[in-house]
């Protein structure tokens, strides 16, 4: 692993298709008012001129550096690759079509080296594709509040305070890697690897702040994965969450209702998915059915978990189940007919 910069940050954005996107996202980086960092910028086999405007921005801007990965890998490759190029003492993600404030790095290194925390964190605004959001011009830390690693944890599951967002953090280079020298990012998991990721910093991580001044632009943009058809890559969500209840049972027992609450809540969001786009996939209605009637309860003992989210949750998740059996009834039936006759074919 390579030796950290002191006082460098750096900020890894994954590229892919971001040609309208891109140079906004990397012009809001180069106005930021703390100097010291560099932009690892990974294109993911981008098929228009993604790459071609980071690389004007590169002959702009030493601290610019572009790479490539041309297998179209993924998000996952993609940060990993840029882990491995990254030299800072600070590492920060940002997706090729947001942008920043001019005090996001400064906030987030105030943040972190003022609270002597592992991991800090800014709130974001939400914004559409012919949007733009405004930042105040006005230094400010706005509330902040400091949280130890199970409260950190417990929050970080409701997806409320800190967010299951990589991208609007900053987190020390030792709990990035903790012993991985390789691979951080899970590059099998295409839909919630924030999730794995995330997971495994705020297992490493002591303290986490939290400030609630906006400087992220969050875009919502038709095309991305987020917004795409179900599939089987959006399946993968079903074993990120899984990877991290899975770990937190038996590293971290008092986060543990939260983080199975919110595998029921990602098993009631593959199934509308599922439902409304009238995909079938047998071992993943399993899997959530499963998942329902093992961890369903533990959803209302996490406490900080808002209480209409624990009763929806639940509540709705059956109800979807239910018309998902009703919609794929034949499908379902064969299904189960056929794995009836698995262990005879085996004999």
């Amino acid at each position: 692993m390579i030796d950290a910069q002191k006082g460098l940050v750096s900020v890894i954005v994954p590229l892919y298709n971001s040609g309208r996107f891109i140079g906004k996202c990397l012009k809001s980086l180069l106005q930021q008012t703390y100097k010291n960092f560099e932009i690892i910028v990974v294109d993911n086999g981008s098929t228009d001129n993604s790459l071609a405007v980071a690389k004007e921005y590169q002959q702009i801007d030493e601290r610019v550096k572009c790479f490539s990965c041309t297998d179209k890998q993924g998000v996952s490759a993609a940060r990993n690759a840029g882990l491995r190029q990254s030299k800072g003492e600070y590492i920060c993600f940002i997706d090729s079509d947001d942008y920043v404030s001019k005090f996001f790095l400064a906030t987030l290194l105030y943040l972190l080296e003022k609270n002597q925390a592992d991991i800090s964190c800014v709130s974001l605004k939400n914004c559409g594709e012919k949007q733009r959001r405004k930042f105040s011009n006005i230094f400010k830390s706005g509330k902040v509040v400091v949280y130890d690693k199970v409260s950190a944890m417990e929050r970080l599951f409701t997806g409320i305070e800190l967010r299951m967002n990589v991208w609007n953090k900053m987190y020390r280079r030792s709990v990035v890697f903790g012993n991985n020298t390789s691979n951080v990012f899970k590059e099998d998991i295409y839909h919630g690897e924030d999730v794995c990721f995330l997971y495994d910093v705020f297992s490493r991580a002591e303290k986490v702040v939290h400030s609630s001044r906006k400087l992220y632009a969050y875009t919502r943009r038709k095309g991305s994965l987020v917004h795409s058809k179900m599939g089987p890559k959006k399946l993968t969500y079903l074993d990120a969450v899984a990877y991290a209840a899975d770990k937190c049972l038996t590293e971290m027992k008092q986060a543990y209702a939260h983080v199975a609450g919110w595998q029921v809540t990602v098993g009631f969001e593959v199934t509308f998915y599922m439902l409304f786009g009238n995909y079938f996939d047998y071992d993943a209605y399993i899997r959530i059915k499963e998942t329902l009637k093992e961890k369903g309860k533990l959803v209302f003992k996490g406490k900080r978990q808002r209480l209409y989210r624990r009763i929806f949750a639940v509540t709705a998740i059956k109800f979807l189940l239910g018309l998902y059996s009703i919609r794929f009834r034949k499908k379902i039936l064969k299904a189960q007919i056929q794995e009836k006759k698995q262990p005879s074919k085996a004999a």
